[in-house]
């Protein structure tokens, strides 16, 4: 398993937050993503060899949310 940190701007509310955590949450090979709206990121648990870097940025940006990893 591998976790890394994601900046995400423009997360507004703890809807958004709850928004990111669904999405992540429900994809094939993240075990677990936390999403802070007041430390602006989301530290994601996941296995690279099912997803990676990209398609979680992907994710993320498809929500409306500017992200980069950390």
């Amino acid at each position: 398993m591998k976790t890394v940190a994601y900046k995400v701007s423009g997360m507004h509310c703890m809807g958004c937050v709850g928004s990111v955590k669904r999405v992540l949450e429900r994809q094939a090979g993240i075990e677990r993503a936390e999403v802070s709206l007041e430390l602006g990121k989301a530290e994601v648990v996941f296995d690279d060899a099912l997803i990676n870097d990209d398609k979680i940025v992907e994710l993320i940006k498809n929500l409306g949310y500017e992200v980069e990893v950390n």
